[in-house]
């Protein structure tokens, strides 16, 4: 059955939430009157929400996309989460993407104690053991949707119960990460960034949402030198993040 009805130029019409071809059918009506469009608005219902008023005279294309999180493909290795074909900020699964400071959702030119934002009265805030999915968290602010940075018993699964084999792609040294379902991944070694960037083509730094608990002023990370283990890092340094999304 209909659920909402509408009146256009003294007809009725239908339509279903998320049928995007009647909307569009709808558009076309309007567009056939342009003389008389400031006259009209597109009014979006959506699940009980205030609708949205748009007036149809500022409107100059209409185009249907997909959500950021459908953007984003998974791999699913067979582990307790799927975990993201590319880094943040990469389009491509061998491509650096971006380098962010522990806690921190914006990049930067450089990454130093100086500069790094997490901290009172210079001292670094440890009120935050765990920030994966959380407002500091950069893969969900920027990926939006369920993704979000690993825990350390995340990469440790990733780590211990997957094969690990030092490879490239297109000329991009890094891991081909394959695990108990067959399917893998690639983790380039994309190095970190300090006040440049050190370390690119031999080595890899991912963060972990998750604080470490043998140094206030580190967190733990994906390291290429000894993935196997649970590795501490400064939490001012930029490194990648590889995103991690619930089955």
């Amino acid at each position: 059955m209909p659920c909402r009805q509408g009146m256009a130029l003294g007809m009725v019409f239908y339509y279903y939430p998320m049928k995007r071809q009647l909307i569009v059918m709808a558009l076309a009506i309007l567009s056939s009157f342009t003389a008389s469009a400031q006259d009209w608005q597109m009014v979006i219902h959506r699940n009980g929400l205030t609708p949205l008023r748009i007036n149809v005279e500022t409107i100059d294309s209409i185009a249907f996309e997909p959500s950021q999180a459908e953007k984003h493909d998974y791999t699913d290795l067979g582990l307790s989460v799927m975990w993201a074909t590319c880094n943040v900020g990469a389009d491509m699964p061998e491509d650096y993407g971006n380098y962010f400071a522990w806690g921190e959702t914006e990049t930067k030119e450089t990454y130093t104690e100086q500069n790094y934002s997490l901290k009172v009265n210079g001292v670094y805030d440890t009120s935050m053991t765990e920030i994966s999915g959380t407002q500091y968290d950069a893969a969900t602010v920027m990926w939006q949707d369920t993704w979000r940075m690993p825990t350390i018993e995340e990469v440790e699964e990733l780590a211990t119960q997957c094969t690990w084999t030092w490879t490239s792609v297109n000329g991009i040294n890094g891991y081909r990460i394959t695990g108990p379902s067959g399917q893998s991944i690639f983790l380039p070694a994309a190095g970190q960034m300090r006040e440049q960037v050190v370390n690119v083509g031999s080595t890899g730094y991912y963060w972990t949402g998750t604080l470490s608990a043998e140094y206030t002023t580190a967190a733990y990370n994906l390291n290429f030198t000894g993935y196997s283990g649970r590795w501490s890092a400064n939490r001012a340094y930029g490194f990648c993040i590889r995103p991690v999304c619930d089955r």
